[in-house]
C-alpha cells in the first residue's frame, strides 16, 4: 500500500463543515474538533513529551499484536514515543472528544506509554477510563506517567484485548479507543465481540486505519457494516458509531 497515494485520495475527497448535511457530523466538525485545550495541560504535556523524547531507558516489549514495522522487541522509551500516533494532533483530538461528549465509561485498547490515557483523562476528569495493555513493562511505565500527570480516573488492566472482552462484566462503554495490535482481521474480531459492551451512541475510535493493507481492508469492511450507521474518515483515525436512528452515511472529514 502506497501511503502517499492514499493521502492524496483522502485530501481530494475530504470535506470541511460546508456541504455536510448531517447534524451530528456538522456538530462534530464545528463544535467538537475546535474545542479549546486548557493551557495548563498543554504546558504539562510539553514537559512530559520532552522527557519521553530524550529518555534512553530500554524496555523489553511483549508484543501480542502484529508488532512494529520499525522496532524490535527491545526498545527505548524515546523510540516508542517517536513512532507513537498519540503525540500529535490526534492525541489532542482524543482530549477534545472526551471533553465535548463527556463519556462516563471509556475503554482504551493499547496503553503503551499512557499518552492516549492521559489525553482522554484530562479531557474529561469526571469519567472513568479502563485501559488495557498486554505488555507488563510498558504498562508499568505508563502507570508512572499517569502518576506524574496526577491522573486518578484511569484503571490499568494487564491483559490481552481478547481476554479482557471475554471476562468483562461491567457497564457498557460510551467511548472506545482501539490503538494496538494493528491487524485487520483481529480488529474485526474485537469489534464483533465489543458490540454487546457498547450502546447505540457509543463512539468507537480506531487508530492507524491505514497502517497496513490489512487494516485498510478491514476499515472498508467496517464502514459497510450495517451495524454502524455513521463512519468518519480522518485519514489516520476512523470513528464509527451505531446511531440506528440516523441514515447510514460515511464521511471523509478534512483534519
Amino acid at each position: 500500500m502506497i501511503i502517499v497515494l492514499q493521502y492524496l485520495k483522502y485530501i481530494f475527497t475530504a470535506k470541511g463543515r460546508h456541504g455536510i448535511h448531517s447534524p451530528f457530523i456538522y456538530t462534530f466538525v464545528t463544535n467538537c474538533i475546535p474545542t479549546k485545550i486548557e493551557k495548563i495541560f498543554l504546558i504539562e504535556r510539553k514537559k512530559l513529551f520532552k522527557n519521553l523524547k530524550n529518555n534512553s531507558t530500554t524496555l523489553e516489549i511483549n508484543d501480542f499484536g502484529s508488532g512494529s514495522k520499525k522496532l524490535g522487541n527491545s526498545r527505548t522509551i524515546s523510540s516508542i514515543f517517536r513512532t507513537s500516533s498519540s503525540k500529535g494532533k490526534f492525541s489532542l483530538l482524543l482530549y477534545r472528544i472526551a471533553h465535548y461528549y463527556k463519556p462516563k465509561n471509556t475503554l482504551e485498547f493499547g496503553t503503551s506509554l499512557g499518552i492516549g490515557s492521559i489525553h482522554l483523562s484530562k479531557g474529561n476528569e469526571q469519567g472513568v477510563i479502563t485501559t488495557v495493555e498486554a505488555c507488563e513493562n510498558t504498562r508499568f511505565y505508563a502507570k508512572n506517567n499517569l502518576k506524574k500527570m496526577e491522573i486518578n480516573n484511569v484503571e490499568s488492566i494487564l491483559s490481552t484485548f481478547e481476554n479482557f472482552i471475554d471476562i468483562y462484566k461491567g457497564e457498557k462503554f460510551d467511548l472506545v479507543f482501539i490503538d494496538g495490535h494493528h491487524d485487520g482481521i483481529a480488529l474485526l474480531q474485537y469489534l464483533e465481540k465489543l458490540k454487546p459492551l457498547t450502546h447505540n451512541d457509543t463512539l468507537i475510535i480506531l487508530d492507524d486505519i491505514r497502517w497496513s493493507s490489512s487494516m485498510l481492508g478491514s476499515w472498508k469492511t467496517i464502514i459497510n457494516d450495517p451495524f454502524y450507521h455513521v463512519s468518519i474518515d480522518l485519514f489516520r483515525m476512523g470513528i464509527i458509531t451505531p446511531r440506528s436512528q440516523q441514515t447510514k452515511e460515511h464521511f471523509t472529514i478534512r483534519f
